[in-house]
């Protein structure tokens, strides 16, 4: 998938997978002079949602808001739209970019404003009773401001088609209700947990497993035996023992692995494998030999042609990379 692509020296966008769904247009937008670099957790977010979505998905631009815009007023009533502000500084707009902002939320179907955002609606005359999300270095100038913040001194609150969040940090929990709203509960909260943002867990930091379950719609039987593949990694089972360990035969399995995910029972458990086998290469300092075992492959030759097959490269190969781009990010 390719992710970010430049569009000008100021702006840059994501580029969501392909698919017959609709796709999610979101824009964030900055204050004059804040850095693109500030929204990169925001973007592996989404970058992370669409890896696990198998249809539709979510395309981000980036830009300040000082910048020129779309003139039509259509545009922004398809899209969400993120007022990205910082922990110290309250967002104040010059009379030209008041009207935008005006326009803009009030034709967003989904506005969200973060940090100092907030005073965006004092700014432009919005405030209409709206609770907002107020950190607590702005919570004496927003009461001065006659601002209503959250009750409970909460991180996020949502008003009607208004969202807000007290800090780009706290903001994720809140793309993560988005998503739920968007794409239901277990896009959103296997994303949660994949991200760290809930209790996670090794199971739900598989991206395989997570594919396949989202492509079952839930289906109890695969989940089951997928957390069972998950748990026996370093010795696999064979098929039928998996089957026999949840009370079905070796062929219902194979018919409902087929049925759901397209795919079988077999190829998946070896994809599991790949997978973690991928993982130990570019995250641990175990040998080859080592892996080999990890991950119950029975020699490095088969280890080696699977890589190959399905990840392109040799074992030793997709290692000396993963240690080269950290060699470079530590010097850079």
């Amino acid at each position: 998938m390719t992710f970010f692509n430049p569009v000008s020296d100021t702006a840059q966008c994501t580029l969501a997978p392909t698919g017959t769904a609709p796709v999610h247009d979101i824009d964030i937008l900055l204050p004059e002079c804040a850095p693109l670099a500030g929204t990169q957790m925001i973007e592996d977010m989404f970058l992370s949602a669409n890896e696990l979505l198998t249809d539709g998905g979510y395309r981000l631009s980036v830009r300040h808001l000082s910048e020129p815009h779309h003139q039509d007023p259509r545009r922004w009533s398809r899209r969400t739209v993120v007022f990205l502000g910082d922990l110290h500084t309250r967002w104040q707009v010059s009379a030209d970019d008041r009207h935008k902002v005006q326009r803009i939320i009030r034709l967003a179907p989904r506005t969200v404003l973060v940090g100092g955002a907030v005073f965006l609606l004092g700014e432009t005359g919005l405030r209409d009773n709206h609770q907002i999300a107020v950190h607590p270095n702005f919570m004496a100038a927003a009461e001065e401001e006659q601002l209503t913040p959250a009750q409970g001194g909460r991180h996020t609150a949502s008003s009607n088609t208004l969202h807000s969040a007290t800090s780009p940090f706290a903001a994720l929990n809140l793309f993560i209700d988005l998503i739920r709203d968007d794409h239901g509960q277990f896009i959103a909260g296997a994303l949660a947990e994949y991200l760290g943002l809930s209790n996670p867990s090794e199971r739900t930091r598989s991206k395989v497993a997570l594919r396949l379950k989202q492509r079952a719609e839930g289906d109890a039987l695969i989940a089951r035996i997928l957390d069972l593949m998950q748990d026996h990694i370093e010795e696999p089972k064979r098929v039928r023992d998996l089957a026999r360990q949840v009370g079905v035969s070796t062929r219902k399995l194979e018919r409902r692995f087929q049925e759901k995910t397209d795919t079988t029972p077999l190829v998946a458990y070896r994809n599991l494998r790949i997978e973690r086998a991928h993982q130990l290469m570019v995250h641990s300092s175990l040998s080859l030999p080592e892996i080999v075992i990890a991950t119950g492959f029975s020699s490095l030759t088969n280890l080696s042609y699977w890589c190959r097959k399905e990840l392109g490269s040799s074992p030793r190969t997709l290692r000396r990379q993963a240690f080269a781009n950290t060699a470079e990010a530590r010097s850079a």
